[in-house]
């Protein structure tokens, strides 16, 4: 298996960089494993394993406590809860 495809990455619908801060109080973001497709061509995500929750008007600090998950996710070392909240 190809090792890019299984790293870990986060994303959100309701990301406060697209779409400004004024629409949400608060959003989050899903970490997901990228998996393989069925067919072997190209890579899909995974279900959400941990999900990071903060203020729209900090959307910096979910990033980066979503990049630390990620990590420790790749590593095999995250012993955390599955939902995050980012204060």
């Amino acid at each position: 298996m190809d090792t890019e495809i299984a790293k870990h990455e986060f994303s959100g619908a309701c990301d406060p960089g697209k779409y400004g801060t004024r629409l949400w109080i608060t959003f989050s973001v899903g970490v997901y494993q990228r998996c393989q497709k069925k067919n072997g061509k190209g890579w899909r995500r995974g279900k959400t394993q941990v999900r990071v929750y903060g203020r729209a008007s900090n959307p910096g600090a979910v990033y980066e406590r979503a990049r630390e998950i990620c990590n420790q996710l790749d590593a095999g070392t995250y012993c955390g809860p599955k939902t995050v909240r980012v204060k």
